[in-house]
């Protein structure tokens, strides 16, 4: 499952499902916390021009929109981009959307956008080091990089989370932090009725990510482990528990000097 076309084929059969979650509002923590923080961390958008690396059904590619950007999306599933051309025949003109392996951005020339972002899609994409050189080649001098992902050190193949004698989630097990062989996970969305989605994860280490932007040229801005504010959990109660446990993020900035 290491390959291109294995992996877009694995979410090619996760399209339906996917996008009808996505649809009914399910992913309640990365809408209402993981893009508002993305998207603050990233500052005024306005004209920049923006690759949308693993846009999947173009959710992300639609907030950055939103914020001003002129976006161009990119996923290796045909059947997701597909979903995000529907979505954006509502209301068309605002973003491009082209299907490509993350790991080869071929149709693209060099130094064509200001910024490339990626958003919870990098640690379900094979050969981060590959993909790294292309987000490099296709950044303008001075222009940026900004990833998010699952927290590499807390979600490994070893996680768990364990609970209380009175049923409450007390503190959770991580393990095999530096197993680098795939690994395919089974889920839905909270309150998602039909449809799970088999994933295989590609599990990356810290210094995978670190390593791989700086090795290729990028020079590192900053690094974050968003944790909810009291009042995110009051209006998201199950983040109570990654506020006082773990960060389920982590996200990355870099430069292209």
């Amino acid at each position: 499952m290491s390959d291109f076309g294995s992996v877009a084929e694995e979410w090619n059969r996760n399209a339906a499902a996917w996008s009808s979650g996505i649809a009914d509002g399910l992913d309640v923590i990365n809408e209402r916390f993981g893009i508002p923080h993305f998207l603050d961390h990233l500052g005024p958008l306005d004209g920049i021009e923006v690759l949308d690396a693993g846009c999947g059904e173009g959710r992300s590619s639609r907030h950055l929109a939103a914020a001003g950007a002129r976006v161009t999306g990119v996923d290796a599933s045909p059947e997701m981009i597909a979903k995000a051309f529907a979505k954006e025949s509502e209301n068309p003109g605002k973003i491009a959307y082209r299907q490509a392996s993350c790991a080869d951005l071929g149709c693209f020339p060099e130094e064509r956008f200001d910024l490339v972002t990626s958003f919870m899609a990098l640690m379900d994409t094979a050969n981060v080091a590959r993909v790294m050189g292309e987000f490099y080649r296709v950044t303008k001098p001075g222009g940026g990089i900004a990833i998010m992902v699952r927290h590499p050190c807390f979600f490994t193949p070893g996680f768990s989370v364990f609970k209380s004698p009175d049923g409450q989630r007390s503190g959770l097990t991580v393990s095999r932090y530096f197993t680098s062989a795939p690994y395919r996970e089974r889920w839905k969305f909270p309150g998602q009725k039909s449809g799970a989605f088999v994933v295989t994860r590609f599990p990356y280490t810290l210094s995978d990510y670190l390593q791989s932007m700086l090795d290729h040229g990028f020079r590192i801005r900053s690094v974050s482990e968003p944790r909810p504010t009291d009042d995110v959990c009051n209006r998201l109660p199950n983040l109570k528990f990654w506020q006082q446990h773990a960060a389920l993020y982590l996200l990355i900035s870099g430069v292209k000097p």
